[in-house]
């Protein structure tokens, strides 16, 4: 009986559910797959195609592999290269936690280590906040950006963001095996038409929030931006660069009225709505919004 106990007492404590890295890698590597060794992190990223890069960033509990479609699409025109973002993925926490300007310090650190000066930057929810806080930062290295249901303003988040960000959830969710089916509802939120979602795409998520480390990571991530009572966007009127605003007209997560504050922000913003669309443009209509990325990228 001690010895059952004593078991279960150790399991809490090592995160029930964690999957091994080396067997998330053997499930989740793409043929193109790199590595590459930033603050002590194996940062993971896929790197496909030729010309112009196009550097892709994802959302909240997400990963490259949420930019699979527009890699494909894509890469026959640009270098498309989508990052398991720090406190994310393969990649897993980031040794810091979480601070101010770390993921735009680290997208600096990240093109400097493949000797990339300057790129386009796309970036959906999450992403799209890494994504403008770069080129406000950082105009000199980027082109173009397209920001897809991005973060920037005020929204009151889904229940499962409000829960992960408020006080010790960190520890709390690291502590507890997540049910499958639960992580499936909260990705088929994010699509308009949820038979969209295939089964390894949602089997894909909940697999990778069980990376050792990363439930608390993100957890912190969330806390972060509670705390800071949202983003500073008035680093927005810093963005020189031309953007394009994209989203779907069906998303859950943040309204599609935050589009006029992007445009009342970035003057100089091209919008584009999607009314069969989520909070995922990328994925739920990879072929499309690829489309449009294609033209707006190379338009003159």
């Amino acid at each position: 009986m001690w010895s059952s106990l004593w078991t279960q007492w150790m399991d809490f404590w090592q995160e029930p559910g964690s999957i091994p890295l080396q067997q998330l890698r053997e499930r989740h590597e793409y043929p193109e797959s790199r590595y590459v060794d930033i603050d002590g992190m194996q940062v993971h990223y896929r790197d496909v195609g030729s010309g112009p890069v196009l550097l892709c960033l994802h959302g909240i509990f997400s990963s490259c592999h949420t930019w699979e479609g527009w890699s494909d699409e894509l890469k026959p025109d640009f270098r498309v290269i989508s990052i398991d973002c720090p406190n994310f993925g393969l990649t897993g926490p980031h040794p810091q936690g979480m601070r101010e300007h770390l993921y735009s310090d680290f997208i600096g650190q990240f093109l400097d280590a493949l000797n990339i000066e300057r790129c386009h930057v796309a970036g959906n929810s999450l992403g799209g906040w890494m994504a403008w806080e770069f080129a406000a930062r950082f105009p000199q290295r980027v082109d173009k950006i397209i920001l897809l249901d991005s973060a920037g303003f005020f929204f009151v988040p889904p229940p499962i963001l409000i829960f992960m960000g408020l006080p010790l959830m960190g520890w709390v969710s690291s502590h507890l095996a997540l049910p499958r089916m639960m992580v499936r509802a909260i990705v088929r939120s994010t699509y308009a038409q949820p038979e969209r979602l295939q089964h390894v795409v949602a089997e894909r998520y909940f697999e990778l929030l069980m990376r050792s480390g990363n439930r608390s990571a993100a957890a912190n991530v969330l806390a972060f931006v509670r705390n800071r009572g949202g983003f500073n966007h008035k680093q927005l009127q810093q963005v020189s660069a031309p953007v394009c605003v994209m989203w779907g007209e069906q998303d859950e997560w943040i309204p599609p009225s935050h589009v006029a504050k992007f445009q009342l922000a970035l003057p100089q913003a091209e919008v584009l709505r999607y009314s069969d669309c989520g909070h995922l443009p990328m994925e739920e209509l990879p072929q499309q919004s690829a489309k449009d990325a294609r033209r707006f990228l190379l338009q003159q």
